[in-house]
């Protein structure tokens, strides 16, 4: 018994040390490493330096748009002018690392939570990524005033389009092995209007911009019609088109599809 309420205390105060909904935007800031910022990479990335090694760090709970895309440079400008040079404190969520060897961190500067202040002042979309997701809830109606508010990549003109093609369905988990079957994943879109859209150079993308799907010259949907991109090959129908990835596109812990017009504003996004 002795043994099992020891564990349940280690247990409860590990969590106590997690970012929280709370802390969001508050002046009190949970254990963390102290870090210099030496050089910002993008609007949800960067690099610090702490115990004399170089570290690259991508902010939890955000997707800022990339350099490339609508917006993307005035987010990188954001960040850089927010944190760059500055000492801040960077506290994990669950995971340390993502796939690509970043280290995964809720910045803080002066008490103000990097993330959060992106998010809200529509420089960053909040992005749920399982199962780093303490800020999930504070980081979603950051979002959510941001919108309201037509603040930044949110402004009328700026980087969302109004169009009648939605994202409807996006189908992350094939059957078996996801690498073995790229066609059971699959992202569906719909036309919801009463007119027919040409989607020729439309893409696909997903939350950290490393897959994208241009959809091909001749696409289109029609009123009420459904078009299905799979992940792997085969032949293109007015139904059916085929994204010919060599590997998996849509991570299964969640992500996010985003529908881009052909000037790369927003016409759409999915979360899962």
């Amino acid at each position: 018994m002795r043994r099992l309420f020891l564990f349940s205390l280690v247990l409860f105060v590990a969590a106590c040390t997690e970012v929280t909904g709370d802390a969001v935007g508050s002046s009190s800031v949970p254990d963390g490493d102290r870090a210099l910022v030496v050089h910002v990479s993008d609007g949800d990335s960067l690099i610090v330096e702490f115990e004399g090694i170089e570290h690259r760090v991508r902010l939890i709970g955000i997707n800022a748009p990339e350099r490339d895309e609508c917006f993307g440079s005035e987010a990188w400008a954001r960040l850089e002018a927010m944190v760059l040079d500055q000492q801040v404190t960077l506290v994990k969520d669950v995971e340390t690392e993502d796939q690509y060897g970043r280290m995964l961190r809720y910045v803080y500067l002066d008490g103000s939570l990097i993330n959060a202040d992106l998010v809200k002042d529509g420089f960053a979309m909040a992005r749920s990524y399982e199962p780093n997701t303490s800020a999930r809830a504070s980081l979603s109606a950051a979002e959510s005033e941001a919108r309201r508010d037509r603040l930044g990549l949110w402004a009328e003109g700026a980087c969302a389009v109004s169009a009648s093609v939605r994202i409807d369905h996006i189908e992350a988990d094939a059957p078996g092995p996801d690498d073995e079957n790229l066609n059971g994943e699959w992202l569906e879109l719909v036309n919801e209007g009463d007119s027919r859209v040409e989607l020729s150079s439309w893409s696909i993308r997903d939350a950290e911009s490393v897959n994208r799907f241009s959809i091909p010259d001749g696409a289109g949907l029609d009123a009420g019609q459904s078009l299905r991109i799979y992940t792997g090959c085969g032949d293109d129908s007015p139904a059916d088109l085929f994204w010919c990835s060599a590997t998996p596109v849509w991570n299964n812990r969640g992500d996010v599809g985003y529908l881009l017009d052909p000037e790369g504003k927003i016409a759409d996004r999915s979360d899962y």
